[in-house]
């Protein structure tokens, strides 16, 4: 979430001090959380090509985690599974000339 939120100032940052550029996120993720493939995300080179037909480039790639086995505050609480979080989504950032 921390890493989430400096992404979003340094974007906001960029934003207002160059306004030759206009940004897109566009965010990719699982049809439903309950039952999340980390294989099903994807992206194909033609999607990418119709973003730069348009003038988009892609300028940077983030995920957003999300708590799966949520240990209640407890570190003794582990329910036998070690991995507590997993990738909700991949965000990709486009920018292009105004």
């Amino acid at each position: 979430m921390k890493n989430l939120l400096l992404i979003l100032l340094a974007t906001l940052a960029i934003t207002a001090c160059s306004s030759n550029w206009e940004y897109k996120t566009v965010s990719v993720s699982g049809e439903s959380t309950s039952k999340f493939n980390p294989n099903t995300f994807s992206v194909t080179d033609e999607d990418l090509n119709l973003f730069g037909a348009d003038g988009w480039e892609l300028v940077d790639v983030y995920t957003i985690e999300e708590t799966v086995h949520p240990n209640f505050g407890n570190k003794e609480y582990v329910t036998g599974l070690r991995e507590n979080t997993r990738t909700a989504s991949i965000n990709y950032v486009f920018k292009r000339r105004k």
